[in-house]
Formats: structure tokens, C-alpha cells, sequence
């Protein structure tokens, strides 16, 4: 199964220095020299990677904001939609997928963070076999670490691990939309790199079942790019890729040969790869506020996926 994704070579990312700013004042007639600690609440460094001296170009991806995490180290909540068209030829001859969720990052320090990425309330619709379904999503939060950190080139790598928690609070016909098991561990790098008004953003992971004869585990990669045509907007470009590395073997016949992408998973015996293609624009405000709207599609076949396309609106407002 892994022979699939050897084609895909997403990644050339990112060796930098690593830089650590410090703030010098003046005190009295003597000038004596301090650093300046500013503590944040509770002593966090809210700031995280966007204090001052540290980065200031901050673009997050737009499609699939579930596995493709920035890199940055932030203080935000990011509220996005998503609309899922699924296909015709899918055993319920279509239909289509509204999520709304809100995702939650704290820097802690300038390099460590806790995330909260996956969540939100699931709105599903089936026009044959199966009943129409909402109920919440699962639940998946962790930690990201920054190890390499270069503001003069809005140059990071991070690191991170997730795990999701399984709520299953979505099933219909005797089908658990969500997964069946223990939930799902998620271990990822993801990094970035900025040329003048150009950026590059890469991601890896994969999103491993804890009972894989329950679930599919998959690897999920995603290649971002954007660039600044004016003062505050960036046209973005993104691929993202989903292959299998375990088939579960839950879901039984017409529907055991599709599986979701990021917030379903049925468990299927014979899930393929897919590619999606995608891009959109995303403004920025000011320093602390940005929107975000853009659309994919699958260039592999449809018959790999419960996607025909999809189209997405966030809100992003970072500390």
C-alpha cells in the first residue's frame, strides 16, 4: 500500500539557525541593560511565534484544516465551514456534508503549544440507503513544538502529536460514521518557508487507528502555497493527499469501498488514494484578524473518495 504515495514528493523543508530575541532597556543615569520577560497570562508567552522580533508573516492554510496544521506557534481561534459534495456514483446515489467547528490553539512558549484542531457539529445528508445523520464530531487536541525557528526567513519546522478522542455521535443504519474503536493517534511535521511575497508551507502525517480491524488508518500530506499580490491578500494554492496504511474491515458491502477524508471514517476494506486539488484567497485585516474562503476537488477518481468537492469559509483571530 505504501508503493502507492512513493510518487508523491511534497517535502524539501527547511534547515535553518535557530533565534532567540531579547529586549534591552535602559534604567536610570547608569543605562543598565535588562531583559524584558513579559510574562503573558498565567505566565504563557501568548505571543508565541508572532511576538515581538520573532515572525510576522502568519498565512494558515485554507483547505483541509483538520491535518494540515500551521507551523507557527499561535494563540487563535479559528472558526471554519465546510461543504461536502458527495458524488453520485457513492452508494447513496449523493448528497452532501456541512461541518462547523471551531479550532483552538495556546502557545505556551515561543515554541511550544497545545492545539485543539478537530471538532464541531456535523449536519449529513443521503439521498438514498443511508438516513440523514448530525451530531458532533470527534474530538482530537495535542501539542505542537517548534524545532527550528528563523524569523529573518519566516523559516520554521514543528512538530506535533494529536490524539482523537472517539465521541461517536454519528451513525445511521447501523453505520458509525466516526470510527469504532480507541480513537486515533496523530504524529505530523509541518513546515515553512517564505521567499520575499511568496510562501511555501508543507505538511506530513499520519492518523494511525488504535483498533485498526475497526478503522483506516491513513497518511495525509498537503503542499500550501500563497503569495501577497496586495497589501494584506494572498491568493492560495494547495494540494493534499490521503492514502491508506491499514484498511479496517468494519463497513460491509457498497460502503466498504469508500471511506471519509478527515472527519468520517467508515472503516473500509478497500480504500484508495486521494489527491485534491484546491486553492482560494485569504485577507488579512490587521495583525490579528484574517478570513479565509477557497474550494478543492479530488484529481483522482471519484470512486475513491465520499468528495466531489468541497468549499470552505474561516475566521482566524490570533493573539
Amino acid at each position: 500500500m505504501i508503493s502507492k504515495f512513493a510518487k508523491i514528493s511534497i517535502f524539501g523543508l527547511l534547515i535553518c539557525v535557530l533565534g532567540l530575541p531579547s529586549v534591552v532597556a535602559a534604567e536610570d543615569e547608569s543605562v543598565v541593560a535588562a531583559e524584558d520577560e513579559r510574562p503573558g497570562f498565567l505566565g504563557l508567552d501568548l505571543k508565541g511565534s508572532l511576538g515581538e522580533g520573532r515572525h510576522s508573516r502568519y498565512v494558515p492554510p485554507l483547505t483541509n484544516p483538520i491535518f494540515n496544521e500551521t507551523p507557527y506557534i499561535t494563540t487563535e481561534a479559528r472558526a471554519f465551514y465546510f461543504y461536502n459534495k458527495i458524488p453520485n456514483d457513492f452508494v447513496t446515489d449523493g448528497g452532501h456534508i456541512n461541518l462547523v467547528a471551531l479550532q483552538l490553539r495556546l502557545a505556551i512558549t515561543e515554541r511550544l503549544a497545545f492545539i485543539a484542531t478537530k471538532d464541531g457539529y456535523v449536519d449529513a445528508y443521503f439521498d438514498e440507503v443511508l438516513d440523514d445523520e448530525d451530531g458532533f464530531a470527534n474530538i482530537a487536541l495535542g501539542f505542537k513544538y517548534a524545532v527550528i525557528s528563523e524569523p529573518e526567513t519566516e523559516s520554521l519546522l514543528t512538530l506535533g502529536l494529536r490524539y482523537e478522542i472517539p465521541i461517536q455521535d454519528l451513525d445511521a443504519n447501523g453505520i458509525e460514521f466516526q470510527g469504532d474503536g480507541d480513537g486515533f493517534l496523530n504524529p505530523f511535521i509541518t513546515g515553512t518557508r517564505t521567499f520575499g511575497d511568496f510562501g511555501l508551507q508543507a505538511s506530513l502525517g499520519a492518523n494511525m487507528a488504535l483498533r485498526p480491524s475497526e478503522d483506516t488508518s491513513i497518511l495525509h500530506y498537503s503542499l500550501h502555497a500563497d503569495y501577497e499580490a496586495l497589501p494584506g491578500l494572498f491568493p492560495i494554492f494547495e494540494v493534499n493527499g490521503y492514502t491508506a496504511l491499514n484498511n479496517g474491515n468494519r463497513s460491509k458491502g457498497a460502503i466498504s469501498q469508500l471511506d471519509g477524508l478527515d472527519v468520517l471514517n467508515f472503516g473500509s476494506k478497500d480504500r484508495d488514494t486521494t489527491v485534491m486539488l484546491g486553492g482560494g484567497l485569504r485577507y488579512r485585516f490587521n495583525d490579528n484578524i484574517q478570513i479565509g474562503a477557497g474550494a478543492e476537488t479530488p484529481i483522482t477518481e471519484d470512486d475513491n473518495t465520499i468528495t466531489e468537492y468541497r468549499v470552505y469559509f474561516d475566521l482566524v483571530f490570533n493573539y
